[in-house]
């Protein structure tokens, strides 16, 4: 397994930086479409990776943000509730619900790189309290790429940021503090450091493609958004291990 999960990611790396060149700068040809499918299908096997490793009592959980990412869209895409009134324009292959099943795998990155990330605060609750916030924070690059850039979605709401309605970040926000709460009831250390870390890159990953093609295309505030990541990541050391790791020095 371990083999596997270290040529996942090196897969899904060198995947990530052809999308950067290909996506980024708008280079991605029409046939060349389905590359976005493997894109958020290999980074959410891996983050799942990560869960499957900090979730060993609670491992249902992977399904239950796979599945219910979709069910929660569904019924966001036939009623506007939670995050307000939208439709999916491009094909992301297969559909569940009237919701691209991509979509369930991108929520599993969100969350397992967003859960990742947190720890890199030593805190007591950070999974409670900085996961949602994280999970929002990568949708602020996520949206307005997607849909005022690739028109991936349309909103039929306007909002403040970028003409997406604040009601879809409350709904993130939301979803995510539901799968957060269900995470920070079974986690425990993980056993795998790599998989930690690779998946705090996977936050870092999402932000750095995310605002290099908002900045391509002229939305700035998004490239500022994205970039404050990479300034987080260098002002924090890794949180809970860094503390483990200097107590067994001292001792």
């Amino acid at each position: 397994m371990a083999v596997f999960q270290r040529r996942l990611w090196l897969f899904f790396t060198i995947w990530f930086v052809i999308g950067l060149v290909l996506v980024g700068f708008s280079l991605l040809p029409p046939w060349l479409e389905w590359a976005n499918a493997v894109f958020l299908f290999a980074s959410g096997l891996y983050a799942a990776f990560y869960l499957w490793d900090v979730l060993p009592k609670g491992r249902f959980i992977i399904p239950v943000i796979f599945f219910g990412s979709i069910v929660i869209e569904s019924i966001g895409v036939h009623t506007g509730w939670p995050f307000g009134t939208y439709r999916y324009e491009s094909d992301f292959g297969i559909q569940l619900l009237g919701v691209p099943i991509t979509i369930g795998a991108a929520w599993l990155s969100v969350m397992g790189a967003s859960l990742a990330f947190s720890k890199r605060f030593s805190f007591r609750y950070n999974t409670i309290v900085l996961v949602p916030l994280f999970a929002v924070w990568l949708d602020l690059a996520i949206d307005p790429v997607s849909a005022n850039v690739k028109s991936y979605w349309l909103w039929q709401d306007d909002g403040w940021y970028y003409d997406i309605p604040t009601q879809n970040f409350i709904g993130w926000y939301g979803t995510a503090l539901f799968f957060a709460l269900l995470m920070a009831r079974f986690e425990q250390t993980p056993t795998h450091i790599e998989l930690e870390r690779n998946n705090q890159y996977l936050f870092l990953m999402l932000h750095v493609l995310f605002g290099l093609t908002a900045g391509v295309a002229g939305l700035y505030g998004v490239t500022v958004v994205s970039g404050l990541a990479l300034l987080v990541y260098l002002l924090t050391k890794g949180g809970t291990f860094y503390a483990k790791s200097t107590k067994k020095q001292i001792s």
